[in-house]
């Protein structure tokens, strides 16, 4: 039976599988947080080294090849890119199960960073590709639901299978024992596989609004000089989503705030973090498919509107929950702030591709990630532990959160509304240039057809 990859159903199924790799990606990048004691243990690392495990050895490589395979993706297959993704990075998990010492498992971890690097400047060109101006951010909104949902599932699924692993105890497979850490990786990284056979079944949409002569002059746009140009629209985008990115990392702080001030213990709180990420992130995934349809009606303006709605939310509860006199109301604003980060999360990206121009998406991607990812950790942990520490009193630390989120958040509403005119600006010019290329392709098209008539 032959497919129609034009087809509505066909092109949706390629966002539930693009969404599905991404769940994956997250995933491995976060059961190593759920075997962190029994890994110290057997090799004897010290809290440092654990440290750099969870996050440099990841983030920082992560960040360092994010614009480069962008810039790869905008000249070569994004379909193969993907692929060959996503097979290091399974396959830097699964190797992850034969480690032995610090160094070889600090090297998985950064072809883990290397391998996920090309999953969203990919996936989203593809999709942006596959789908109208006007469908674009329903498209993406439920894409980006992937980080909520594999947060979500390391947290809730990963500890089941750590702990049915633990209970199994030491298993032995090619004529080797594995320890339940070993084997953790060994099963976390062979759905790859499975998940690479699958994306063979999509097909390389061709670029769309690209505002170039030829297809061929595409790759010599600078997508850095494209936003620089540019500023005052990509500047008030980026602001929003680098403020919502400082909005999720809170999260790290969510164990110290409320063993300190409400006295939960360490597995309480990992489970309803866990629970937040797998329920919370598919509610503000909805909100942002509503959203993107409702107040997007101009078809270009959905996936900012989105933003914006999000970070009303979020801003406020997050300024809220750190301070209510109970846990069990601090939950219930967190579990909101959660749905606003998540509505947030969706737009922003799908906000960038409204003003991107075809030729350079996977960069801009790459761009817009790697700057939220190094501004926004900047601004959250390390000021908030300074602050926490300057006062003097670690139970401060609700007051220094809610105060941290007042600070950033406020400014940034204001910036999104005040500077939306710009945004909307480079959305409206974007439109009218890729109605103009459209009209002479199809112009064009319409001279050699009558040209191979004559």
């Amino acid at each position: 039976m032959k497919i129609d990859r034009n087809s509505g159903w066909y092109r949706w199924y390629v966002v539930v599988l693009l969404l599905l790799v991404f769940i994956l990606s997250y995933f491995d990048r976060f059961i190593l947080s759920l075997v962190v004691e029994p890994i110290k243990e057997m090799m004897g690392l010290s809290d440092f080294q654990i440290g750099l495990l969870l996050g440099p050895a990841f983030s920082i490589f992560h960040v360092a090849v994010a614009i480069p395979l962008g810039l790869l993706a905008d000249r070569w297959s994004r379909k193969w890119l993907l692929i060959l993704g996503l097979v290091i990075w399974c396959t830097m998990t699964t190797m992850s199960g034969f480690a032995m010492s610090f160094l070889p498992l600090l090297i998985f971890r950064l072809g883990l960073g290397l391998g996920e690097a090309v999953v969203s400047p990919c996936s989203v060109s593809i999709i942006s590709d596959y789908f109208k101006r006007e469908e674009r951010a329903r498209a993406i909104s439920l894409y980006m639901a992937g980080p909520y949902l594999g947060a979500g599932m390391a947290f809730l699924a990963g500890g089941v299978l750590v702990s049915a692993l633990h209970d199994v105890g030491d298993i032995e497979l090619f004529g080797h024992m594995f320890a339940p850490w070993q084997m953790t990786f060994l099963v976390v990284g062979a759905p790859g596989i499975l998940f690479a056979l699958l994306l063979m079944t999509i097909q390389e949409p061709p670029k769309t609004d690209t505002i170039s002569a030829s297809e061929e002059s595409g790759p010599k746009i600078s997508a850095v000089r494209y936003m620089l140009d540019r500023w005052k629209g990509f500047g008030v985008l980026f602001t929003g989503a680098t403020c919502n990115f400082a909005m999720a990392t809170l999260t790290f702080w969510n164990v110290p705030l409320f063993s300190r001030v409400w006295g939960w213990d360490v597995m309480t709180i990992g489970a309803v973090t866990g629970l937040f990420y797998f329920t919370a992130g598919p509610i503000g995934t909805a909100l942002a498919l509503w959203s993107s349809k409702r107040l997007g009606r101009e078809g270009d303006m959905g996936g900012m509107y989105t933003l914006i709605l999000g970070l009303c939310i979020t801003v406020p509860m997050s300024a809220i929950y750190p301070i209510m006199p109970s846990a069990q109301l601090a939950v219930v604003a967190m579990f909101i702030a959660f749905i606003g980060k998540s509505a947030a999360t969706a737009g922003g990206p799908a906000a960038l591709q409204m003003i991107t121009p075809g030729e350079i998406r996977s960069r801009s991607v790459a761009i817009f990630n790697t700057v939220i990812t190094l501004i926004g950790p900047l601004l959250g942990p390390p000021l908030i532990g300074a602050a926490t520490d300057w006062s003097g009193n670690p139970k401060s630390i609700g007051v220094v959160l809610s105060g941290f989120v007042l600070f950033v958040g406020i400014p940034t509403i204001l910036v999104m509304i005040f500077g939306l005119k710009h945004y909307r600006k480079l959305a409206e010019d974007m439109k009218v240039l890729t109605s103009a290329m459209d009209a002479r392709d199809a112009k064009s098209a319409a001279i050699d057809a009558k040209g191979a008539v004559t």
